[in-house]
């Protein structure tokens, strides 16, 4: 299949799927045909400014679509993406890829069945500030990754853990390469019936600790990762799209900071997409990464889970 051929669609058009209707209109290497919505009038008026077609179910879609990017709300990923992957429709998954490790497994077979593309939305692998500061990193020691924000009311459907935490899991466990050993982790809800906010720490099985640290309910807006490796040390702002290192041990007036230009990382991640349909290559973010991540956060929000217990009901060595 040639990229001018790839016939695409999305589902769900709510504040992120809007995003994705209008990356792949704007993408000539497919053709946006037809977007879905429950909401009716939301379908419409989206699939007016694209010249596409309105549908308020998704399974309408099928025979008409070569790929779609699937945007409902997490708990309907595995039912809506299994539809599509057998029936051969090459799929762009929002993170994270389900709400489950067992149901991302049964996408992943299904994928791989039907020998379909299977991409997760993990947005901050196609950030350029991440892939520098990836290309600079090579032993890492201890990684800190902060993402905080103010309260918007959105996806308090999921545990901040699987909301926002699951994109610097996701990053820490490319970065690093190794085998998470050992997970402990606090949160509580506050304005949502899930965690709010969560602190973690990912013990390696190379020796890297990482510390992440996520919140919906910050007064201030920060998204960045530091990074410790035996002579240098990172500091990445991803929102500020600046890299900066400083020699370990040495007193320096100012960081070597690399300033990265700006760019769509949801193009780059959409064009990856369909690059990856068009050449038969694995995706920058599969199946499997996508898991690799759900299962970390998993662990993550059952830690959270005992440590709102009373100790006495917490074995050591519990497992999961």
């Amino acid at each position: 299949m040639t990229t001018s051929e790839i016939r695409t669609g999305v589902i769900g058009l709510g504040y992120f799927g809007s995003f994705h209707a209008r990356q792949h209109a704007a993408n000539p290497k497919g053709r946006l045909v037809a977007v879905v919505d429950a909401h009716r009038e939301r379908a419409e008026t989206i699939a007016a400014q694209y010249e596409a077609t309105p549908f308020t179910d998704h399974r309408e879609l099928i025979g008409k679509v070569d790929a779609v990017s699937i945007t409902v709300p997490t708990s309907l990923h595995h039912a809506v993406a299994a539809d599509f992957i057998d029936a051969g429709v090459h799929v762009l998954i929002e993170k994270p890829i389900c709400d489950t490790p067992e149901s991302a497994r049964d996408l992943i077979a299904r994928a791989e069945a039907n020998n379909v593309v299977l991409q997760i939305g993990h947005i901050e692998r196609f950030s350029p500030v991440f892939g520098l500061l990836r290309d600079k990193v090579r032993a890492p020691l201890t990684v800190e990754c902060v993402r905080i924000g103010p309260w918007k009311g959105r996806a308090i459907d999921v545990d901040v853990v699987l909301d926002l935490m699951i994109h610097d899991i996701d990053l820490v466990l490319a970065l690093v390469n190794s085998e998470v050993v050992a997970v402990e982790a606090m949160g509580s809800p506050v304005l949502a019936p899930t965690n709010d906010f969560a602190q973690a720490q990912l013990r390696f099985a190379n020796g890297t600790v990482a510390h992440l640290h996520a919140s919906r309910i910050a007064d201030r807006a920060e998204r960045t990762i530091k990074v410790v490796e035996p002579d240098l040390y990172w500091s990445a702002d991803l929102a500020a799209r600046t890299v900066a290192s400083f020699p370990r041990g040495h007193a320096v007036l100012a960081p070597d900071e690399i300033a990265v230009p700006p760019s769509d990382n949801l193009a780059l991640e959409i064009d990856s997409f369909l690059s990856s349909i068009a050449g038969s290559r694995r995706p920058v973010v599969d199946g499997k990464a996508g898991l690799d991540a759900l299962v970390v956060a998993d662990m993550i929000i059952q830690r959270i889970g005992q440590a709102k217990r009373p100790a006495s009901s917490v074995l050591i060595g519990e497992q999961h």
